[in-house]
């Protein structure tokens, strides 16, 4: 038989026959071994080539920004961005770690270097100072408010004498003091300042449109309040501390392997999509002309 005959010439060879022949199985199955290797080697070469050590990447922003980011009743964070910065890591293989927080201690933790990204913030003159900025990703209008017991009140110009509400710092104050409008009220979120015109606290106050949305419906107090007039129409973008250039390319290259279609998905699911009635009006049309 074939393997009696292996075994029985195996057993005649040589003792040193039989180590260098062994030897030469142990250098082939090492070869193939390394072969096999080199192209995960060659993979991790090139991601880190590409993105650098995979250190965390610390992103901080406004946790008070629906649909883009809140917490829920249970306090967990969620939104656009909870979802978005898990796909930018999975994208890039770099670890994020995700820190939703009030938005004046989210500059101030960037600025101590206690973050290396901020999200959802808008550029202003006096931000450009301070940090270097992605592309925009969203338009976001920012409004005006009033109590709805107040008239005249349909520019800047109007707002002067006014106590105006806003959320400490937000980029409308620095647009209300470009136009110099100083006499503000402070609040550390969008829902506070929202809670505070319903005391009557503030009658006048400064607020993105989305997130004014979302808490007048939220927070059943829409019908006494009036939208005076859109202030400005801001930009979100992700930034890093002036000068840090490698941070912000990372991020960038990142943003950029997140195809349109991703994205897309993404707002559609915390956006919503816009209702198609045109279906409807061609049935209706349709009905018109039978009826005629």
């Amino acid at each position: 038989m074939i393997g009696d005959r292996s075994v029985i010439g195996m057993s005649q060879m040589p003792v040193k026959a039989i180590k260098v022949h062994l030897h030469h199985i142990a250098r082939c199955l090492l070869a193939f071994a390394i072969a096999a290797l080199i192209p995960a080697f060659a993979a991790s070469a090139r991601a880190e080539d590409s993105f650098g050590p995979a250190r965390p990447l610390r992103v901080v922003a406004d946790d008070n920004y629906p649909p883009f980011l809140f917490r829920d009743e249970d306090d967990r964070a969620q939104g656009y961005l909870v979802d978005y910065w898990k796909l930018w890591e999975e994208r890039t293989g770099v670890p994020v770690i995700f820190k939703p927080m009030t938005w004046s201690v989210a500059q101030e933790v960037i600025q101590a270097g206690q973050a290396d990204v901020i999200d959802t913030i808008f550029e202003t003159k006096p931000r450009e100072r301070i940090y270097d900025f992605t592309a925009p990703y969203a338009d976001l209008p920012v409004n005006i408010y009033t109590h709805k017991t107040i008239g005249g009140i349909y520019d800047a110009e109007t707002l002067q004498g006014f106590l105006v509400g806003v959320m400490d710092g937000d980029a409308c104050i620095d647009m209300l003091a470009a136009a110099g409008l100083t006499y503000l009220k402070k609040y550390s979120s969008y829902k506070n300042l929202i809670l505070a015109a319903d005391r009557g606290e503030v009658k006048v106050f400064c607020l993105d449109k989305g997130p004014a949305n979302y808490y007048f419906y939220k927070l059943n107090s829409g019908s006494d309040f009036r939208e005076a007039f859109q202030l400005y129409v801001g930009q979100f973008h992700r930034a890093v501390r002036k000068g840090d250039m490698a941070t912000l390319e990372l991020v960038q290259r990142g943003m950029d392997m997140i195809s349109p279609q991703e994205d897309a998905e993404l707002r559609r699911k915390w956006f919503g999509s816009p209702i198609d009635y045109s279906g409807y009006g061609k049935r209706i049309g349709l009905s018109l002309l039978v009826i005629g």
